[in-house]
């Protein structure tokens, strides 16, 4: 049997779009989840859900 070194898994550009765009869905289906649970249809009533549910912007984009 061979040990593998830490320096064996070697993710290929291919194989790191994969997992981001997994990753991507899977935050996504989260977060429709939470907005599923919500009891008005209103922006503010779905934006406290998510924030409640620690769903955080990078950058905080003001459109009004």
């Amino acid at each position: 049997m061979t040990q593998l070194s830490d320096n064996s898994f070697i993710e290929t550009p291919e194989e790191k779009e994969a997992f981001e765009r997994i990753e991507r869905e899977q935050q996504i289906n989260a977060m429709v989840a939470v907005i599923r649970t919500c009891p008005v249809h209103s922006w503010a009533g779905i934006a406290t859900l998510l924030f409640n549910a620690d769903c955080r912007m990078k950058t905080p984009i003001a459109r009004k």
